[in-house]
C-alpha cells in the first residue's frame, strides 16, 4: 500500500468517526439552523430610516450622496467651454478634537478634501449628475463626476489653470501653469446632462467628523468648515451675468447658525468662500454583517464538535489504537484537520448563504431599502467574499477548538477556552472607547468577525470587529489555527493519552 493509498484510508476513517456519532452530526446541523435563526431574528429586530431623512440626498447612479458646495454659476446651452485661474486656495479648518473622549475620522476618499474648482452640473437640485475639475490642497488636480468618478492629475497644489469643456454628452478637463500649454486631465461622461446646464466655479469644504464609540454605543458628529479660493481670467461662452448661491445642506456652527458661503467680484476677480462636501456618502451600517451575524451561535456548535472530535477518542482510550494503526502521528492530525476543516465550512457555507437569503429580505422590509442601502447580491465580489471568509471563520474556531481539545484532552474546558477566546474580546471591545478595541481584534478570535462585513473598516459603529479589515481578521484567525495545531501536533508526539 502507498502512502497515499494509506493516507486516503485514514482521511476515510476520520470522517467515518464523525459521520458515525448522531449527536455530532445532529450538532452540525443544527449549526446551520442556529446561524440561520439568529440572523433573521437580529434582521428582524434592525431598522433603518436613512432614506426618510430629510437631508437624505440621492446621486444619479441612486446611491446616497453629499452634494453642499457654494458655486457660482450661470446657465448655457449646448457646448461650451469655461476656463479660469485658481489662483489661491485656503482652508480654514478649526482644526483639533473637540474632547469628550471624540476622536477626528480622516477620510482617504479623494473626495473627501476641500476644493475649488470649475463645474458642469444639471441645474442646482442637490444629488443632480456633475462633472467638475478641481485643485486640492493635498492631493492636486482632480477630475470628478457624479459623485463616484474619479480622475487625477498633477500632484499641484499651487496656482493652476483649469478648462472645462462640454461636447455634446462629454466633458473634457484640462489644466495648465501658465494658461499657454495644456494638458488633459481626463473625460467624463456623466450620466444625465440636458442641454441647458449651469456652468460655474465653486468652492467646498468638507466638515470634520468626529465620533464616539464605547459602552455598547457610538455617537457621530460634524463641525462645519470653511475654505476660501481666489478665481480670475474667468472666460466663457457666454454673457450672462454670474450668480453666486449655497448648494445643499450645510453644517450647523457651534454657536447654532450655519456657516455661509459668498463671493465678491472685483475688477475679474472672484473670491469665494464655501463650505460644504460632493462625493458619496454611504452609511457605515452594513446589510451583510447584519444579515450574518448568527453565525455566533453556529460557531458554538462547531466548537463543540471540534472540541469532541479530539478529546473523545482520549476519553474512551481510541487514541492508542489508531496511534497504532498509523504510527505518523502528523498524518493523523492532518486527517482530522482536513476532515474537520472541510465539513465544518461546508456547514458554515450553508449557514451563511442561507442566512443572507433570508435575511436581507427581512431587512429590505424594515427600511433597509436603496437608496441608502443597495440591493445586496450574492455575485457581488464584496459579498461573495464575506460569505466565503465567514464560512473559513467559522471552520478556524473549529479547528482551534481541535487543537485545543487535543492538547488539553479535557471536553468541558477546551470548549470554555475556544469560546472565551471569541465571545470575551466582543464584549470588552464593547465597552472601550474609541479605537482601542482594535488590538483586541489583531490578536484574538474575535477578530474573525471581521469577516462578516462586505463594506470598508471604520470606527463609527459599535461593532469592534468593524474596526479592521476582513483579510485581517481571517488572518488572525490563520495565526491561531496555525498556533493551536501546532502545539496539538507537539503534545500527539509526546504523549499518548
Amino acid at each position: 500500500m502507498t502512502g497515499r493509498e494509506s493516507f486516503r484510508g485514514l482521511l476515510l476513517a476520520e470522517w467515518t468517526k464523525l459521520r458515525s456519532v448522531t449527536r455530532w452530526v445532529v450538532t452540525l446541523v443544527a449549526a446551520v439552523a442556529l446561524t440561520i435563526g439568529l440572523s433573521y431574528l437580529a434582521a428582524s429586530g434592525s431598522r433603518s430610516d436613512i432614506n426618510k431623512h430629510a437631508d437624505f440626498v440621492a446621486g444619479p447612479l441612486d446611491e446616497p450622496v453629499a452634494d453642499s458646495f457654494y458655486f457660482v454659476h450661470q446657465p448655457i446651452t449646448g457646448d461650451t467651454t469655461l476656463t479660469a485661474r485658481v489662483a489661491s486656495l485656503t482652508p480654514h479648518s478649526q482644526g483639533g478634537s473637540p474632547g469628550n473622549g471624540l476622536t477626528r475620522l480622516d477620510d482617504p476618499s479623494p473626495f473627501a478634501s476641500p476644493a475649488a474648482g470649475l463645474m458642469i452640473k444639471d441645474g442646482t437640485r442637490p444629488g443632480s449628475s456633475y462633472s467638475s475639475l478641481m485643485l486640492t490642497p493635498s492631493r492636486g488636480v482632480r477630475m470628478q463626476w457624479d459623485f463616484d468618478a474619479d480622475r487625477g492629475g498633477s500632484a499641484s497644489s499651487g496656482t493652476r489653470w483649469l478648462r472645462l469643456v462640454r461636447s455634446g454628452d462629454t466633458i473634457t478637463g484640462y489644466e495648465s501653469a501658465d494658461g499657454v500649454a495644456w494638458e488633459k486631465v481626463g473625460t467624463a461622461t456623466p450620466k444625465s446632462l440636458p442641454d441647458t446646464v449651469e456652468v460655474g466655479f465653486y468652492v467646498s469644504s468638507p466638515p470634520d467628523v468626529f465620533t464616539s464609540r464605547g459602552g455598547g454605543s457610538s455617537s457621530v458628529g460634524e463641525r462645519p468648515t470653511l475654505t476660501s479660493a481666489t478665481f480670475d481670467s474667468v472666460r466663457v461662452d457666454s454673457g450672462t451675468a454670474w450668480r453666486g448661491e449655497q448648494l445643499g445642506r450645510t453644517v450647523v456652527g457651534e454657536k447654532g447658525a450655519p456657516p455661509g458661503g459668498r463671493v465678491t467680484e472685483r475688477t475679474g476677480t472672484f473670491t469665494v468662500t464655501g463650505t460644504g462636501e460632493v462625493g458619496p456618502e454611504p452609511p457605515d451600517d452594513d446589510m451583510v454583517s447584519i444579515a450574518l451575524i448568527g453565525i455566533i451561535a453556529g460557531i458554538m456548535a462547531l466548537v463543540s464538535v471540534g472540541v469532541l472530535f479530539a478529546t473523545s477518542e482520549y476519553r474512551r482510550g481510541m487514541i492508542r489504537a489508531t496511534l497504532a494503526a498509523t504510527p505518523r502521528r502528523g498524518r493523523v492530525l492532518a486527517a482530522k484537520v482536513i476532515v474537520l476543516g472541510g465539513t465544518s465550512f461546508l456547514v458554515g457555507l450553508a449557514g451563511t448563504v442561507g442566512s443572507f437569503l433570508l435575511a436581507i429580505p427581512a431587512l429590505r422590509s424594515r427600511g433597509f431599502t436603496p437608496p441608502g442601502f443597495p440591493q445586496p447580491s450574492l455575485t457581488d465580489g464584496a459579498v461573495l467574499r464575506a460569505i466565503v471568509l465567514t464560512a473559513a471563520f467559522m471552520a478556524g474556531v473549529a479547528l482551534v477548538g481541535l487543537g485545543i481539545g487535543m492538547v488539553l484532552r479535557h471536553t468541558a474546558g477546551a470548549i470554555t477556552i475556544t469560546i472565551v477566546l471569541v465571545l470575551l474580546p466582543l464584549i470588552v471591545g464593547m465597552i472601550l472607547p474609541g479605537s482601542s478595541p482594535k488590538w483586541l481584534m489583531y490578536t484574538t478570535l474575535a477578530g474573525g468577525m471581521a469577516t462578516l462585513r462586505a463594506k470598508p473598516p471604520t470606527i463609527t459603529l459599535a461593532e469592534p470587529w468593524a474596526l479592521i479589515g476582513p483579510w485581517a481578521g481571517i488572518g488572525v484567525v490563520a495565526a491561531w489555527v496555525a498556533l493551536t495545531l501546532g502545539l496539538a501536533w507537539w503534545r500527539l508526539r509526546t504523549r499518548d493519552s
